[in-house]
């Protein structure tokens, strides 16, 4: 892209997912080692996604650094406010910027598309305050013409499942913790084990695990021998109550207020 090219240097935020392998692919493709990719640690963050990061960056061959972060140690973050993750990108891109600083590059670029701009999204407000560069939201490209740009650079993440941070995972205005995230990490990991699934959220209501699936696999969590396992899995995590839900994975469930 002429945009990553302007630029001269960047650090490419990258989270594990296939938009921000994208850039990291094209970023070093235009800059080579004046690209460097950074992936944040934190409590917040899948696991699985910290090594789906290396292995991106092992396939493109773009220098990467994984930098410990706490989110939970921000008292505008650990409420859960319902405008949450506007304080976490906003905390997050201020410490990319200012690693970006450190190593004498000129800026951050990160992989919002088009198709964020549909969805309650608001730490774009916190994107846009600091000045981090989204090249695919730039070029209006979208999630569906990035996956194809992935498979057409046979990124590893091409087909993989959007994702979120765990604090999606728990109701606005409840407390995140270190234990209650670590728990719905397990939870997800559990049932991706037993059954190959696609798209997953365990949505932590405390006693009570709410399963969001993909509405046409609801059926397959459903079936006796499945469900069975899973039970057994999330009882051992502590979870009194496992439900499914039945209309199925839905972006941003705790934005209504019918449930929040």
């Amino acid at each position: 892209m002429h945009q990553l090219e302007a630029l001269g240097s960047v650090v490419v935020a990258l989270s594990g997912g296939v938009d921000s392998a994208v850039i990291a692919a094209l970023a070093y493709e235009a800059l080579h080692n004046k690209a460097i990719a950074v992936t944040f640690d934190s409590p917040l963050m899948v696991p699985e996604e910290i090594e789906d990061a290396r292995a991106i960056a092992k396939k493109i061959g773009i220098r990467h650094h994984v930098q410990s972060l706490d989110e939970l140690k921000v008292a505008s973050i650990a409420p859960n406010p319902s405008d949450r993750c506007y304080h976490c990108k906003l905390y997050r891109f201020r410490e990319a910027q200012v690693f970006a600083k450190k190593l004498g590059l000129a800026g951050v670029v990160d992989g919002t598309s088009a198709s964020d701009l549909g969805e309650h999204r608001p730490g774009l407000k916190a994107i846009r305050k600091l000045g981090i560069v989204s090249p695919l939201l730039d070029a209006g490209i979208t999630k569906t013409e990035s996956r194809q740009i992935a498979r057409k650079l046979k990124l590893p993440v091409a087909d993989k499942p959007s994702n979120s941070c765990l604090a999606t995972r728990i109701p606005y205005g409840e407390l995140l913790t270190p234990a209650r995230l670590s728990r719905v990490a397990a939870a997800e990991k559990a049932i991706k084990e037993i059954i190959d699934i696609g798209v997953l959220r365990v949505r932590d209501h405390g006693r009570l695990a709410r399963i969001e699936v993909a509405p046409e696999k609801v059926a397959a969590v459903l079936h006796s021998d499945i469900a069975d396992r899973i039970i057994n899995r999330l009882s051992s995590l502590g979870y009194e109550f496992i439900t499914v839900d039945l209309r199925g994975y839905r972006f941003g469930s705790f934005d209504d207020d019918s449930i929040s």
